[in-house]
């Protein structure tokens, strides 16, 4: 009778194996889907900027080009755009170093240090980070003309910075939480100060939070727009976003020149997340303290 019951159960067992792998098999496919719904636009938009100018607006849709050229590419970056796209990667990469760095300082003490109201800190930023940045452009550029800090790079950086400072102490703040405090009490048992603990002990188990505001902080401030073009008036302090209007006028607009900006615009943010996301995956600081 044993037997007989297991006969039962085995071919019960390779339905539901079966049924399994259908089900991986049919996610699979819908996640190949979806990816390259995703990853469409950006093949349309470099197809675009290497076709020759009669086969941009064909009748007839062409996903490939048998005669590409890069000249654009060649004719852009030795113009204003190269000096722009360097513009832009100073302003953005001193923003998302001032954010985070500011923010991990902050977010270390709203979690660790008994502060006065830290309830209401953290809503006022969260608050904060909802306004529009068109709220602080008068008040701003009054400020930065009063220090000198129009047409710098250190102005924009500032303001920049400031953008996404708020939800970079969110984020930050909300990894530590999970960071146990005997990390920092054995840290300053062992006679580090506090800095030193946060640098060498939570800074290295934040690193998912610090890669996810770094994230946010580099992709505000490269394309921000409003700031830039009111505090940077020179040509040659202007930031890549604005070079993308230059490329529509009352004559029509130059799709090639547009879809080869914009892939020149688009790559820095692509290595910078290459760059960082191993960290993504990195586990905050579980089974890090011994009961």
């Amino acid at each position: 009778m044993s037997l007989l019951f297991a006969r039962d159960r085995y071919p019960s067992r390779r339905v539901q194996l079966a049924g399994r792998a259908l089900g991986r098999f049919l996610l699979g496919l819908v996640a190949i889907a979806i990816g390259l719904v995703s990853i469409f636009p950006f093949y349309w938009m470099f197809l675009t900027s290497i076709k020759p100018e009669p086969e941009i607006f064909t009748v007839t849709p062409q996903f490939w080009t048998l005669d590409p050229t890069l000249s654009r590419y060649s004719v852009l970056l030795q113009g204003a755009i190269g000096q722009q796209l360097l513009n832009s990667v100073i302003i953005a990469s001193g923003a998302t170093a001032g954010s985070v760095v500011l923010g991990m300082m902050a977010a270390y003490a709203l979690s660790r240090f008994a502060v006065p109201a830290k309830s209401v800190i953290a809503v006022a930023l969260l608050v904060v980070q909802m306004l529009p940045s068109i709220v602080v452009v008068i008040p701003l550029f009054t400020a930065y003309r009063n220090l000198g800090l129009l047409n710098t790079y250190a102005g924009v950086i500032i303001a920049h910075a400031a953008l996404s400072l708020a939800l970079s102490v969110w984020l930050i703040r909300g990894f530590l939480a999970g960071i146990p405090k005997e990390l920092d009490e054995a840290a300053l048992v062992d006679g580090a100060n506090r800095f030193q603990a946060l640098v060498h002990i939570i800074v290295p188990l934040a690193l998912p939070g610090v890669a996810v505001s770094a994230i946010f902080a580099f992709i505000t401030s490269w394309n921000e727009l409003l700031l830039a073009m009111t505090f940077l008036q020179r040509e040659s302090m202007k930031t890549l976003p604005g070079a993308l209007q230059q490329f529509s006028s009352q004559n029509g607009t130059d799709w090639g020149g547009i879809m080869t900006a914009s892939t020149i615009f688009a790559l820095p943010v692509m290595v910078f997340f290459v760059l960082i996301r191993r960290h993504l995956t990195t586990g905050a600081a579980v089974g890090a303290v011994k009961g």
